[in-house]
This record gives C-alpha cells, structure tokens and sequence, in this order.
C-alpha cells in the first residue's frame, strides 16, 4: 500500500511540474470537475455516516418503546411521547440539529414504527446546491411477541441496585402460572435461581441477567426488559400520628378481637408452652398502624380479619410471622387502604441488617445495659427464655427483615407492598395458597430454604381490588425490529 502511495505522489507531482501548454491547459480546465466530483464524494460520505447514525437511534427507540410496551398496556399518545423522550436523550454528541420523530402503533397494539429526520450539514455544501438533499431519515419498526393477552405482575422487586431483588434459595417454589415476576436489578444475577428451585408463572423479566443453577423453569424468561416505576409511590396514606389506642400489646391466650387504630411499640400475639392455651384473634375491619414496633404474630396462635390493612410506620416497624401461627387476612375492598394488606409507609425507618449477638434477654440483643452489653440474670441457665419478653426478643434478635416464616400463613389476600424493607420467606409449608390472590411490590424478596408461595390470580373470587398500575401489562415476551 505503501508503494501504491508513493508512485501515486510522484506521478502527481510530475504532472504538477510539467509546463506544456496541453498539460496545463488540461488541467486548468479538468480543476473545477475535479474538485467537484471529490466535494460530492465528501458530501455522499458524510451524509451516509450521518444516515446510518440516525437510523441507529431510530431502531434504539423503536426497540426501548417496545420494552415498554412488554410491561404495560401503551397508548399511540404514550409511544409518540416515549420516542421523543429516549431520542433526546441518545442523540449523539455534536449533533448541529434535533431529530424530529414520530412514532405510533401499528399490528394491533404490537408494533410501534417510529420514523426520524434531521437536517443536515455537508463539508462542501454541494449535496444541497447540486443535489437538493437538506435532510434525512430513517424509519424502524420493533414488533413485541409472545403472548399479547393482559397479564398481572404477582412480583415486583423494585430496587435496581440490588443483586438479585428475587432469590429463591435450594427447593424454594414460586407458583404463579397466571401471572409475570419482575426484577428491577441491574445487576446480572437480577434472578437467583438456585439448584432445584421451581418458578411456574407466564413471564420472568430481570432487566440486569438470571442466573439459573439447576432449577426448573416453567416460563419465559427475558432479559432486557425496561424500569418498571413503583405504582405505588403516590399512594395516599392513613393518618400516622393518632394518639397510640394500645403500646407494647401482648397477647398470650384467650379469645380476643382487636379494633383499628395506632398501636405503638408492638403488637405481639403468640404462643408458648409456657403460656396455656394458645390465643385466638379476630381483627375487626379497618386501619391497623403499627407505629414504632412489629406486629409479631407466633407460636399456635390463630389471627383472622377480614377487610383489614396493616401500616407500617416509624422505627423497628415489621411484618414477623413464625412458628406455626395460623394467618388468615384480606385487605379493605373500599377507601385509602382498597387493596393494601401489608404496607410501609414513607416514613418507614429500616434498621441494621441483623441484631447484634445476644441471648433470650428482656432487652433487645444488644442493648447497652449497665456494665455493657449482657442478659438478664432471670432468662439465663436452664430455665432461660421462658418468659414473654424473652420469647419476643429470641424471635427479633435473627434479623430486622420482615419475615414470613409460619407454615400456616394461609390467606394473604391483597398487596404487600415493602418499597424499603427486605422481606425474607423460610417457611417450609405453602405460603398465600388459599388466597384469591396475593402481589409482592417490594424491595427485594428471599425466598430461602425451600419456601413454597402460591400467588393466585383469582381476582373475580374476592371484592378485594388490584391496585392501579398492577392491572394492565401486555406481556409480551420479546421484541424484535422488522419492515
């Protein structure tokens, strides 16, 4: 190539020195139709690039208006707004003019086409005087497939930071055939799936990556899907700062039914050997808050309500439900709280990721007593952890997470939205499997030691409505560009 180059300098430079009359009369003459066909070669070069350019953008949009429309039933309006957005934002650097877009559906809802021009600036100019070429564009059309019938979302892990917001620890089960299971992790183990592990449900959408170790799959799993935001953010809520109808609240046994209202510091309701005969509950309907303490709920006690909403708000406000208590709720049909079973609110203070080591002590392990950190003399040696505190703080000291560790949490019908908190489920029975239906919306969820949880999507069984933003996703499966 080298050589090519050389000769091809010396020949134009012998014809650069040569002073015949021919030669340069020639070339005086050939000048301007020389320059002109090397201006025009630059000019085509240059919009080619710049082409090719915008055509990338397009199909960019086209495809990111198509993740969209994977988890959420889309409107022309939406997709014109959604183009327009995602090309503002990806237009490349340097670019003298905006891209003007267009976009809307076609296929029946299952394809969006988005068409780009953009005004453009050539190095001579001659594209334009000569050739009449001011702009150009480029057109892209993205089809969403798989199955175009309405689907739920029964899990959304929101945090987008978190390795895998869904992890399903050795034989852990997720039946949820009717509805999608969605990650929002950017992280590439978005999905943890470990050995024997089972997930039945219609879609898998894990925007970071799934990491399958051995386990079955009943589904579709994707891998590119979009941001899907909190539907819940802007929810109202329940006043948080009633004066407290109940603090520390005990119940150890006999039949007892509670009212609405604000309990601060605790509500706990379970069973023991050492406390008789276990407790039997009934919730009246309406508006639990829980204000700077769990709703602890163990041993062989029995909790039913219908129509109830538990708020979580303050400090060391969690969801503890263990041994084999018997749990059977629904969430209101009506008002602020329609829909929502269990919820935190934005006040909601989440703690450190374990208490500090300690026994079975009337004070929280870890609390700085007198001398340091120690139990109290009456919970040590054979007889220790038998009275009510220390049962209580046995069963908080494990972990701050909310957890759902009872084999008998029965009916869970309605939302359990957790935006903040981590909500760990190691029971080894069926978690929500008489529940109409049951939706996670929450920061991330461990499904750890063989846990099986059932969501239903029986939502003509119950007058207990889906909230919005829940209710509409398209699930389709993939999307690809087309003609």
């Amino acid at each position: 190539m080298s050589a090519k180059l050389s000769r091809l300098r010396r020949i134009t430079a012998a014809f650069l020195r040569a002073r015949q009359g021919t030669t340069a009369t020639v070339f005086a003459f050939a000048m301007p139709a020389l320059l002109g066909i090397g201006g025009i070669a630059a000019d085509y070069s240059s919009i080619t690039t710049s082409r090719n350019r915008l055509q990338a953008v397009v199909d960019s949009a086209a495809l990111a208006v198509a993740r969209e429309m994977t988890v959420s039933t889309t409107a022309s309006s939406q997709v014109q707004v959604l183009a327009q957005q995602y090309v503002a934002a990806n237009i490349p650097a340097n670019t003298p003019y905006p891209i003007s877009t267009t976009a809307v559906l076609t296929e029946a809802g299952l394809a969006v086409k988005v068409d780009g021009s953009q005004q453009i600036v050539t190095p001579f100019g001659l594209a334009s005087t000569v050739g009449g070429i001011n702009t150009i564009s480029a057109t892209a059309t993205a089809r969403v497939t798989g199955t175009s019938q309405t689907q739920r979302i029964c899990i959304l892990a929101l945090a987008d930071d978190i390795k895998s917001g869904l992890f399903m620890h050795n034989g852990a089960q997720v039946l949820a055939p009717e509805c999608a299971l969605y990650s929002n992790s950017t992280d590439k183990n978005a999905v943890v799936i470990q050995k024997s592990s089972i997930i039945r449900s219609s879609i898998v959408c894990a925007r970071g990556g799934i990491s399958n170790q051995a386990s079955t799959l009943l589904t579709t799993l994707v891998t590119d899907c979009p941001a899907m935001k909190d539907p819940l953010a802007a929810k109202g809520e329940p006043p948080l700062t009633d004066p407290c109808l109940a603090k520390s609240k005990i119940i150890v046994t006999g039949i007892v039914t509670l009212n609405p209202g604000t309990y601060c510091n605790g509500l706990f309701i379970f069973s023991t050997k050492f406390t008789g005969t276990p407790p039997v509950v009934k919730m009246n309907p309406g508006i639990y808050v829980f204000r700077d303490g769990p709703i602890l709920i163990g041993g062989d006690a029995t909790v039913t309500g219908a129509g109830v909403s538990l708020v979580l708000t303050g400090k060391n406000a969690l969801l503890r439900l263990h041994d084999n208590a018997l749990i059977q709720l629904s969430a209101p049909s009506t008002g602020i709280a329609a829909g929502m079973l269990i919820w935190e609110t934005k006040s909601w203070q989440s703690g450190l990721n374990s208490w500090k080591s300690g026994g079975c002590g009337t004070e929280m392990s870890g609390t700085k007593v007198k001398g340091g950190t120690s139990v109290p003399s009456e919970d040590t040696g054979a007889t220790g952890c038998s009275t009510v505190q220390a049962y209580i703080q046995k069963l908080l000291k494990k972990t701050n997470e909310h957890q759902i560790n009872s084999n008998r949490a029965k009916e869970l019908t309605g939302t359990i939205y957790l935006p903040k908190g981590l909500l760990l489920v190691d029971s080894t029975g069926p978690i929500a499997d008489q529940s109409p239906f049951t939706i996670f919306v929450v920061n991330k969820l461990d499904l750890y030691d063989g846990p099986v949880l059932t969501l239903n999507a029986n939502y003509t069984a119950t007058t207990v409505p889906v909230p919005p933003g829940l209710t509409a996703a398209i699930g389709g499966s993939q999307v690809r560009l087309g003609q």
